[in-house]
């Protein structure tokens, strides 16, 4: 096993148990006024990087599939005019950078694996989520009873419910692996309103912001899903839904009672981004 590989186990065992030493999230210049940081391996250390987010507008999370934490990511930020203006290796699973607003091109490479996502970034924080498939021969997974937790951003007081941070109304959000749909799926019965994302060709969507607001235009729940699914417990009534993917944005109406409701929101995938399913795997589904 390489270097690398060993590094990859050392950096998710310490994030789980919470052990490794907590480097200093310095700020660190880069092309121009950039300026940007990477971290987060210990609980110090990402505590120490989530105070510093206000400073940024760009944030990269780097995780396996089944939720684990990567060090280790070649990050590489192009403008419009693909001119690189971050080159760099994240020490941790946290990437921040503050950059002049408009449209950028991030690459992340993990293990020779490259992703590639276009951003727009403003005045606020945008959050991408970019995650790897694990490789059994080399990478330490989290157990199935960790992954619903570690695809969830926000914290727990209690199992099976994420309080609202505006309303205090509970919501679970996920579902990214089979184990962490199948413990969404069993917690149905405790919510009455259910949101999937999909593409319209049938795949899974995560990184979806979400916004559901009363009738009177108050907004009772405001969250970034990092899965396709978003289970909410909300007082009887009519609800507009806005869910935003990739810079588009689905609103509806509706209403929710004693029972769950469900509702779908869909988008075209993207020819140059996205992989969609075949229609054969879509008609197993």
């Amino acid at each position: 096993m390489g270097h690398t590989g060993w590094l990859g186990i050392s950096i998710m065992v310490f994030a789980l148990l919470g052990t490794a030493p907590a480097p200093a999230a310095d700020k660190m210049p880069a092309a121009g006024s950039v300026s940007f940081l990477s971290g987060g391996v210990g609980i110090d250390s990402e505590q120490q990087i989530k105070a510093r987010e206000k400073e940024f507008n760009l944030k990269l999370v780097f995780t396996l599939v089944e939720g684990n934490y990567l060090a280790d990511v070649g990050v590489r930020v192009t403008d419009s005019a693909e001119k690189t203006v971050i080159e760099h290796v994240a020490e941790g699973p946290f990437f921040l950078a503050k950059l002049p607003p408009g449209p950028y091109t991030v690459t992340a490479t993990y293990n020779g694996k490259t992703q590639t996502r276009k951003v727009k970034v403003g005045d606020r924080l945008h959050t991408e989520y970019l995650r790897w498939a694990s490789a059994p021969g080399r990478d330490v997974t989290l157990p199935s009873q960790s992954r619903e937790a570690a695809v969830s951003t926000a914290p727990r007081p209690s199992p099976g419910s994420t309080p609202s941070a505006k309303t205090g109304l509970p919501f679970l959000a996920g579902g990214v692996g089979e184990d962490a749909e199948s413990r969404l799926e069993a917690s149905q019965k405790n919510f009455n309103l259910k949101l999937v994302f999909t593409l319209v060709e049938g795949n899974y969507l995560a990184d979806v912001d979400v916004t559901i607001q009363d009738t009177a235009g108050n907004t009772v729940l405001e969250h970034h899903v990092p899965g396709p699914f978003l289970l909410a417990e909300l007082p009887a009534g009519t609800y507009a839904v806005t869910a935003t993917y990739d810079g588009k944005a689905r609103s509806r109406k509706v209403r929710v009672g004693n029972r769950l409701s469900t509702e779908y929101f869909r988008w075209p995938s993207d020819p140059n981004t996205d992989f969609t399913v075949t229609r054969e795997t879509a008609a197993r589904k």
